[in-house]
């Protein structure tokens, strides 16, 4: 297999060639993460009135996005690594264990649980979730946070 790099940044040494090389790799991450705030959250269908409100509004899901595929880049590099390095809140995190049942020790077994939620069936043949299986749970795991937090508000007027 040979690779061609075509591009108009300049590359008059290997060092440079390189560097331009480098570049072009971590390209990728890039297009996912739009892809995650498009397809993924929906951004292009926000039916916002003002160009403020828009970048309001994509901010925050930027930042959602950027937590599921910093999620799943954990995941395909450390699976193993403790649970409270896959980027979750204390609260998501424990919230996510009792819903799922189980201790949720590693990042692998975080990201299943919230691929779980999102309807990753955990087969044998399935591999990882993906960030849209992720975000899919993402979604569900927020709603439970939201009935805890609103039940915790309860207790102080019960």
């Amino acid at each position: 297999m040979e690779w061609l790099l075509l591009t108009d940044l300049p590359a008059e040494s290997f060092v440079q060639a390189c560097e331009i090389a480098q570049m072009y790799a971590a390209r990728w991450i890039e297009e996912e993460f739009h892809k995650a705030l498009k397809t993924g959250l929906g951004v292009e269908r926000l039916q916002l009135t003002t160009a403020h409100a828009w970048f309001a509004a994509t901010a925050v899901m930027s930042i959602v996005a950027v937590r599921l595929l910093e999620l799943r880049e954990r995941l395909r590099q450390t699976p193993r690594a403790p649970a409270m390095e896959a980027g979750l809140t204390e609260d998501e995190l424990s919230i996510l264990r009792v819903q799922s049942g189980k201790p949720l020790l590693t990042v692998g077994e975080v990201a299943l649980a919230l691929g779980r939620l999102g309807g990753h069936l955990n087969r044998k043949g399935d591999g990882w979730p993906g960030w849209l299986t992720l975000w899919r749970g993402w979604q569900v795991l927020q709603t439970l946070i939201d009935g805890v937090l609103l039940a915790r508000k309860l207790e102080q007027f019960g």
